[in-house]
């Protein structure tokens, strides 16, 4: 029962961390709904599978490398949740700032979204997806920094089970679902909206998330420690 437990507490962090990944207001989530809007649906596959991919590998690598090789380096670990907690609070506080602006300069919860013309190649779409991902510097630190809490978080709650390459499978298995349950959820928005969607709903849960980051961010630097 308790590695049931262990099993879904591992499925369940990825989910989190997967949704929260997908959320803030980027080139990503921007070009989901210019090719939402401008093409068929069906055109969003490949380019999303890539971003999926992408974020699950990442997250699967970072996990492991944090468990098997930067947990024997106290100092270096340290370093790397000092790091991450910083570059997670600027996201944070980039978030707040965002939407603040956001609210300043409009009095309607609106976001008009200009067409154009995606990718035709699926192949084109998939790698677009994948590096456009794959080489955001913020990227790199958010999964270094999502990697070092996970570590910790699991030892904390199941010290009686060590991480190993199988069964952290569950923990990008759950990531994948946390990236269907965000961009489908968005794009049931952008279904809603056809040509405007209303912005008020991504903006609470933007805000909420970014909150969320800056409290994260806060609580890894003193974590470090």
């Amino acid at each position: 029962m308790e590695f049931i437990f262990f099993s879904l507490f591992l499925l369940s962090i990825g989910i989190g961390f997967g949704i929260i990944s997908s959320t803030p207001l980027g080139p990503i989530n921007l070009l989901v709904a210019e090719n939402y809007l401008s093409e068929k649906k069906i055109k969003i596959v490949p380019f999303l599978t890539g971003v999926i991919l992408i974020d699950s590998i990442f997250g699967y690598i970072t996990f492991l490398g944090v468990d098997k090789f930067l947990s024997k380096y106290n100092l270096l670990g340290t370093g790397i949740g000092i790091l991450g907690g910083l570059c997670i609070l600027a996201l944070g506080g980039l978030g707040v700032y965002q939407q603040l602006n956001k609210k300043g300069d409009s009095k309607k919860k609106e976001v008009e979204i200009k067409k154009n013309i995606f990718l035709k190649s699926s192949a084109a779409s998939f790698s677009k997806g994948f590096i456009l991902c794959g080489s955001n510097p913020g990227f790199i630190a958010f999964w270094g920094w999502v990697a070092f809490n996970a570590k910790n978080w699991t030892n904390d709650a199941f010290p009686q089970f060590e991480i190993n390459i199988y069964n952290l499978i569950l923990f990008p298995i759950g990531i994948i679902i946390g990236d269907f349950v965000w961009f489908g959820f968005f794009s049931y928005l952008l279904k809603k909206g056809a040509e405007k969607y209303s912005a008020g709903i991504l903006d609470n849960i933007r805000s909420i998330i970014s909150w969320v980051l800056i409290l994260l961010g806060l609580y890894t630097i003193y974590a470090s420690f």
